[in-house]
């Protein structure tokens, strides 16, 4: 069995099989699906340059076990902190990315629950409604992908998604549905699913970042004191011999479970025989 604990932040605190949530501890062995799913999350955030083929590497071995891939995936993202949004939204982006259509329910779970009422005091600077919709979008996307390989269910689940309130949700569906091969088809019956002020989101299309219009002098038109306030400073670096074993995201909340996969080596996840 492969394990991993997180206590007061630093992983592995509390021994190689359980999860720190405050006092109490909570047990959450990770079984050989779990430590392949592990490796892929470190992978997404490689960096060097075999970083691509060891993320190609990392999913492929991830896929060939979909369906046990799928239920580990919905385990630990029910596990999670609702504020650990790193973690959960990289376990929704894996599961978008195995292609698989045991992930359906995982996504229209995500989507179709309401996003809870904003809890930042600065939401100006962090925004829980933000992260909650990124990751609906992200679970959409995923459902899009499905819909593109042909699953019906999948684009039943998109026209569903018009529905949700959020004005970035509905766009992310009818972009899905546009997307399947009989995407044109379809628009006489999302415009009637959109309201009449939302079926603007119909003539949005995509447009490769490359093709965009650049501004070659972005402080053309700022002030003198712009410019000035627009000035980069050096920022007060850390201390990296304090921080080394905390992996490249720094600390993590000791509020709740969370996995704490950023920055760590696939390799250091060890199994028990």
């Amino acid at each position: 069995m492969c394990a991993a604990s997180v206590e007061n932040g630093v992983p592995g605190a509390d021994g190689p099989d359980s999860f720190r949530l405050g006092a109490a501890t909570l047990p959450l062995r990770l079984g050989p699906v779990g430590q392949l799913l592990m490796n892929f999350l470190a992978a997404m955030n490689g960096a060097g340059e075999d970083a691509d083929d060891v993320y190609k590497l990392a999913l492929s071995a991830l896929r060939e076990h979909g369906d046990e891939a799928i239920i580990e995936i919905a385990r630990l993202e029910n596990c999670c902190r609702m504020g650990d949004y790193p973690t959960r939204w990289g376990l929704i982006h894996a599961a978008a990315q195995l292609h698989h259509a045991a992930a359906m329910p995982l996504f229209r779970s995500v989507v179709l629950t309401p996003i809870p009422p904003e809890a930042s005091a600065n939401p100006h600077d962090f925004s829980t409604v933000a992260e909650e919709t990124i990751l609906r979008t992200t679970a959409v996307d995923g459902a899009a992908k499905l819909a593109r390989d042909g699953n019906k269910a999948a684009v039943e689940a998109l026209f569903d998604f018009l529905a949700v309130p959020s004005i970035s949700i509905k766009r992310a569906a009818v972009q899905g549905l546009l997307s399947v091969q009989q995407g044109e088809s379809l628009r006489g019956r999302i415009e009637q699913r959109l309201c009449p002020e939302d079926r603007f989101l119909l003539d949005i299309k995509p447009l490769d970042v490359r093709k965009a219009t650049q501004i070659d002098d972005p402080e053309a038109q700022l002030s003198d004191s712009g410019r000035a306030a627009n000035k980069p400073t050096t920022p007060d670096l850390p201390d990296r011999t304090a921080t080394s074993n905390l992996g490249a995201a720094g600390r993590l909340s000791s509020d709740g479970p969370s996995i704490d996969y950023r920055g760590r080596d696939p390799s250091n996840f060890k199994r028990e025989d």
